[in-house]
């Protein structure tokens, strides 16, 4: 579980790193304000869903150790109204682009696959 949460923890200090270079295209091209807006919204959406599926691997492995059986589910139906809500937002926001928007909700979840490539390279060596 040690290399889950340092895996989460990059993709955390990545993500923030590409929210403030959003915010600094947005800061520097407002013709481009819209989908720099919802790739924002978007990333900070997907980063909670990273942080929260990974909340919920954990307390899943806690439970495996645990003899008593309980029952247990995965958030889906959270992390699916999180995102509902950013392309909500998105489509009734004039300020805001859908693209951009749901485009974001997929950044921090792909970022995860180049940063376990980068930890398991560091790990074999």
């Amino acid at each position: 579980m040690n290399d889950l949460t340092s895996i989460v923890n990059a993709v955390f200090r990545v993500s923030l790193l590409l929210l403030s270079a959003l915010f600094l295209g947005w800061a520097l091209y407002p013709e481009f304000r819209p989908v720099f807006m919802g790739l924002i919204m978007g990333t900070a959406a997907g980063l909670f869903n990273v942080r929260f599926l990974s909340m919920k691997v954990q307390k899943l492995a806690q439970l495996a150790v645990d003899p008593e059986p309980k029952k247990y589910n995965f958030g889906f139906i959270t992390r699916l109204c999180i995102g509902l809500l950013i392309v909500i937002f998105a489509v009734k926001l004039e300020q805001v682009s859908l693209g951009g928007a749901i485009a974001g909700l997929f950044i921090p979840q792909l970022l995860t696959i180049p940063v376990s490539i980068v930890f398991s390279l560091r790990n074999n060596h």
